[in-house]
Formats: structure tokens, C-alpha cells, sequence
């Protein structure tokens, strides 16, 4: 009884190592998804490459020409530098990996020892980041276009930024 218990047990534990990978691996790939839509346009892109830049230590300039001479998606260009990073390959050789069809970016960082959650972690941390520039630049943007309204028969603006600014951080103005 006691045997068939372990073996029990032990069947358990494979099964649920298993699924856990398989979660991280479609984690792994929906992050790559949604790194690849945020960097559909040229700001996204833009904002993208700082990201993952931020995340890998990988200069932009370094990642644009990775980028277009391996013709990766970006979510992948993510990918392929945090294994290259964590593994201490460089990335053309994670990147014959993968080419190679040696599996997908689960696997791959499976073959290398590599632990998928710390990998899928910092890829969401480089999304993020993504979404985090993306927030600053549309805050600036709209604080640029408040600026030429000032002075055009509203007084002198000070006002109405008192006010606004009041009403963002839940206070009213009288």
C-alpha cells in the first residue's frame, strides 16, 4: 500500500511539473504575442525596443539590427536575448536553437537548464515596461496639448491647471 502510495505521489509530482511548464510556455507566448501587437507602430516600436533594451542590457541599436537581420518578431527578439542572457550564450546561437526547430522557447530554455519562470517573468517586466513608456508618453502628450490653449481669451491657464490637477488627484475645486 505504502508503494503504490509513492508511486501515487510520484506520478502526481511529473504530471504537475509538466503542466506548470506548459503554463509558463503559453505565458511565454502570449507575452510574445502582445509584445509583437504593442509593436505595430512606429512609436510602439519604439517604445518596445527601450523596453526590452531596459530588460536585457542590450543596447537598441544592437537589438534593430538583430531584429531585421534574423527577421524576429519582437516579442521573440525579447525571447532570444533573456535565454541568451541567462544561459551566457550569445544570441546567434540561441537563435540557430531555435531556427534549428529544436523546439519552441519553453523548450529550448528547458534544454538549457534555464528556469521558465524567471524567463517568463522578465519578459512580462520588459511588457511592462512597454506599457509604462507608453503611459508616460501619452501623459506628456496631453499635458503638451493643454499648453497652446492657455492664453487664448481663458485667462491665463493657471487656473485651470489648479483645477485639473486638483480633480486628478480626487480633490475638487470650489
Amino acid at each position: 500500500m505504502k508503494r503504490l502510495s509513492l508511486i501515487i505521489a510520484a506520478f502526481f509530482l511529473v504530471i504537475g511539473a509538466a503542466v506548470s511548464r506548459t503554463d509558463m510556455t503559453a505565458e511565454l507566448k502570449r507575452t510574445t504575442v502582445d509584445i509583437n501587437t504593442r509593436a505595430q507602430t512606429k512609436d510602439g516600436r519604439t517604445r518596445v525596443l527601450m523596453a526590452i533594451s531596459s530588460e536585457t542590457g542590450v543596447p537598441v541599436t544592437t537589438l534593430q539590427t538583430e531584429q531585421s537581420a534574423n527577421g524576429l518578431g519582437y516579442g521573440d527578439l525579447l525571447i532570444a536575448n533573456l535565454v541568451a542572457s541567462e544561459s551566457g550564450k550569445n544570441v546567434s546561437e540561441v537563435l540557430a536553437m531555435f531556427k534549428a526547430g529544436q523546439g519552441g522557447w519553453g523548450k529550448i530554455a528547458n534544454d538549457l537548464g534555464l528556469n521558465l519562470g524567471q524567463i517568463v517573468s522578465k519578459a512580462r517586466q520588459a511588457e511592462q515596461a512597454a506599457l509604462n513608456i507608453q503611459s508616460k508618453n501619452a501623459t506628456a502628450s496631453d499635458k503638451s496639448q493643454e499648453g497652446p490653449a492657455m492664453g487664448r481669451g481663458r485667462g491665463t491657464g493657471f487656473e485651470e491647471q489648479r483645477n485639473s490637477r486638483a480633480t486628478s488627484q480626487g480633490r475638487s475645486r470650489p
